[in-house]
């Protein structure tokens, strides 16, 4: 089903700035945990623990859960994502929200990898966060972020499980920013970008396009930094408070092996964010995670996200586990273990202090046995 190497996706794009540096036809790899995450920080919750309780844990395990239903990697020479049996049994509307979903997630990744963007997530979810609203009849996109050599990018997510029209092409060649300006400013790009199926039994694609003009009716964005941050990270919190939070080397992770699923924040970060939702102490909350990530990037970029998260799967076969050397040769597990090992040894990787009223994470108990993706199974050797 996912074996432990990426799977590769054909992406077209077309209408991007030349300073943007986007290929016009490109593959970009993507890994079975690479989708989770991405699904998992784009929501549309705003994971508000008072308002809807577990509730919102049960979504985001909804979204990922798919997944490892619907999707394979494909035995070609070239690996590459295709749809289980069980998808093509879906029926139209079911292969929408398939389609949609799988048009989420590649849209987070494409805006990371391509265009170099942080903090992407949900407009629905910033602005239900902060009671933000829009005048009746006035439709936005999907989703925003921040480049990270300054200014936004608003993003719009489409699915198909066919493929993709002349109609829908032209129309997202012609699509009109629906969002004119974030916090005063006008984005510095923004695309549409769909998934699609070319053929019914084979692999996925992405099409991605940025329009030229604004709406006539194009709202205004008045995103805090400090806020924006703070949602994004927020989910985290609510993941460790619906599941029983470990320390693994200087991450907090949560496992929810039912889902095959880890994921984990550095303790730094978490520590920062948390003081922000919880004392309310938002003020320079995005300046001080950017200090945090700046300090640590060099490993981050060889082997998690650099955004501080971790992610991983075990959504691999079960025959396929056992197999002589399955494990050996794993990239993430082996990336993983390595990092740990030096985090713990380096005497500039250490949490932020304590301060007076925080929970101290580093007291929780060190993850051990299975932690999906990462440490296998008893007996699966």
């Amino acid at each position: 089903m996912f074996p432990s190497g990426p799977a590769q996706v054909h992406t077209d794009a077309a209408l991007f700035p030349a300073g943007a540096g986007v290929p016009v036809k490109q593959e970009l790899s993507v890994l079975p945990e690479d989708l989770a995450r991405a699904l998992f920080i784009t929501g549309r919750a705003p994971y508000d623990r008072a308002k809807h309780g577990r509730s919102s844990a049960y979504e985001w395990c909804h979204r990922v859960a798919v997944l490892p239903a619907y999707l394979s990697w494909s035995d070609d020479p070239v690996p590459r994502i295709t749809r289980t049996d069980l998808a093509h049994e879906l029926d139209p509307s079911e292969k929408g929200m398939l389609s949609y979903t799988l048009g989420q997630a590649m849209c987070q990744i494409f805006a990371e990898r391509q265009l170099f963007v942080r903090f992407f997530m949900h407009v629905a979810r910033y602005a239900s966060a902060y009671k933000l609203t829009f005048a009746p009849g006035q439709s936005r996109a999907d989703f925003f972020g921040e480049l990270t050599d300054g200014g936004y990018v608003v993003a719009e997510a489409k699915g198909r499980s066919g493929r993709l029209t002349r109609g829908l092409c032209e129309a997202m060649e012609e699509q009109k920013r629906t969002i004119k300006t974030i916090k005063g400013e006008a984005p510095k790009i923004v695309y549409a970008s769909a998934v699609h199926f070319p053929l019914p039994r084979g692999p996925m694609h992405l099409l991605a396009i940025d329009p030229d003009e604004a709406a006539l009716r194009a709202v205004d964005l008045p995103v805090d930094p400090d806020l924006h941050v703070l949602a994004y990270y927020t989910p985290f919190l609510d993941a460790f408070a619906h599941q029983e939070p470990l320390i693994l080397g200087d991450y907090v992770v949560a496992s929810f092996a039912a889902l095959g699923v880890t994921l984990g924040l550095l303790v730094p970060v978490l520590q920062r964010v948390e003081r922000a939702a919880r004392r309310h102490e938002t003020a320079g909350l995005r300046d001080d995670i950017l200090r945090l990530l700046a300090r640590h990037r060099p490993r981050l970029e060889r082997t998690l996200y650099r955004d501080g998260t971790l992610f991983a799967a075990d959504w691999t076969i079960p025959e396929d586990r056992r197999r002589p050397g399955r494990w050996d040769s794993a990239l993430l597990p082996d990336l993983l273990h390595e990092a740990f090992r030096n985090m713990n040894e380096e005497e500039d990787w250490r949490a932020a202090p304590v301060e007076e009223g925080d929970l101290d994470w580093r007291n929780l108990p060190s993850a051990r046995g299975y932690v999906p993706g990462i440490f296998p199974q008893s007996g699966l050797l």
